[in-house]
C-alpha cells in the first residue's frame, strides 16, 4: 500500500495566493484527498481563497472509487459519492473534474474495457456537463497506463462525455519502476531516483505521448527530481513538449512535482520554469 507521509505544512486554502506569488500563475490544481470529506471547513475556504487572489481551479483530481469494479452495487455507490464531489466542485468554477477509469492498482493487461466502465463514464460525463465543467479520465496506472487500452475506452465513451488528462510521467515503463521504488524504498532512507531509474530506457513512454497526446485536454507536467545542476528528469521536457506541440496542443500545462528531499517550492519553481522555456522552444521550432 502506497502512503504519503509527508507533514502538512500549509492548509490549501493558502496554497493559490503562494502559487501566484511564488510560481506567477493564475489558475492551480487540487486533488481529492487534500480535503477530508466534502464536509471539511477547509473547502469553502479555498474558494474564498481562490477568489480572493484572482487564481482560476483549472482541475479538480479525485481518486475516489474504481469504476472498473464489476459488482453494480459497489459501482452505483462510488458514481453517487463522485457526482457529489463533481458538482461541488464544478460549482467552484472547475473547468475539469478528473476520474480515473478503474483502480490504478488494477492489473496492467486487462484485455478490453468492460462496457460497465464506458456506462459509468458516459453517465459522470453527462452528469458533469449538466453541472457546468468537463470530465476527464487520466493515464493513472492500471489498464489506463496503456496507450491502447485507453484509445479503445475514449472511443467508447465517445468525446462528447470524457476527454483526456495526459499524464507525462504515468505511463510505462517508468510508472512501474517508480512504483517498485515507492514499495521498496532503499534501507538508508534516502532515495536517489536519478541514480535508480538511470539506465531505464524511456523509448516506449514518448512513444505513448505521441499516441495520446492528439487526444489531451489537459497535460501533467510531472516530474521526479530537480539535479544540483538544475536538470529536471526523468521525463525529458523538451522532448515532452515538441511531441505535445507537433500534435497542436495549446492548453494548460499543470506542474506536478513528486521528488524528494530540499526545498520542494523552490524545486517545483524549477520544473515551472523549464516546462515553460521547452513549450516555449518548441513552439517556435
Amino acid at each position: 500500500m502506497l502512503t504519503l507521509d509527508n507533514p502538512r505544512l500549509l492548509p490549501i486554502s493558502d496554497f493559490p495566493r503562494r502559487a501566484r506569488d511564488e510560481f506567477g500563475v493564475d489558475l492551480v490544481e487540487t486533488v481529492g484527498f487534500h480535503f477530508t470529506g466534502l464536509d471539511d471547513p477547509e473547502i469553502p475556504r479555498f474558494e474564498k481563497a481562490l477568489a480572493d487572489a484572482d487564481v482560476g481551479l483549472v482541475d479538480m483530481a479525485l481518486d475516489m472509487g474504481d469504476l472498473l469494479d464489476p459488482d453494480e452495487e459497489r459501482r452505483a455507490g462510488d458514481i453517487a459519492v463522485l457526482k457529489e464531489w463533481i458538482a461541488r466542485f464544478a460549482a467552484m468554477g472547475s473547468s475539469f473534474v478528473r476520474v480515473n477509469p478503474g483502480s490504478p492498482l488494477s492489473p496492467w493487461e486487462a484485455g478490453e474495457p468492460p462496457a460497465h466502465l464506458a456506462a459509468a463514464l458516459v453517465e459522470l460525463g453527462e452528469f458533469a456537463r449538466a453541472e457546468g465543467t468537463r470530465l476527464l479520465v487520466e493515464n493513472h496506472g492500471g489498464p489506463s497506463g496503456n496507450p491502447g487500452w485507453l484509445h479503445a475506452l475514449l472511443d467508447e465513451v465517445g468525446s462528447e462525455h470524457c476527454g483526456l488528462l495526459l499524464d507525462l510521467g504515468n505511463l510505462e515503463p517508468l510508472l512501474s519502476a517508480l512504483m517498485k521504488v515507492a514499495s521498496d524504498p532503499p534501507e538508508s532512507g534516502t532515495l536517489d531516483l536519478a541514480a535508480s531509474l538511470s539506465a531505464l530506457d524511456l523509448s516506449p513512454l514518448y512513444a505513448g505521448l505521441e499516441s495520446l497526446a492528439p487526444r489531451a485536454e489537459l497535460v501533467s507536467v510531472k516530474t521526479n527530481w530537480v539535479a544540483a545542476d538544475g536538470t529536471v528528469g526523468a521525463v525529458d521536457l523538451d522532448r515532452a513538449m515538441a511531441i505535445l506541440v507537433s500534435h497542436g496542443y495549446d492548453g494548460v500545462l499543470s506542474i506536478e512535482y513528486e521528488g524528494f528531499g530540499g526545498d520542494p517550492w523552490a524545486k517545483t519553481r524549477r520544473v515551472v520554469d523549464v516546462a515553460r522555456e521547452a513549450y516555449i522552444a518548441a513552439q517556435a521550432q
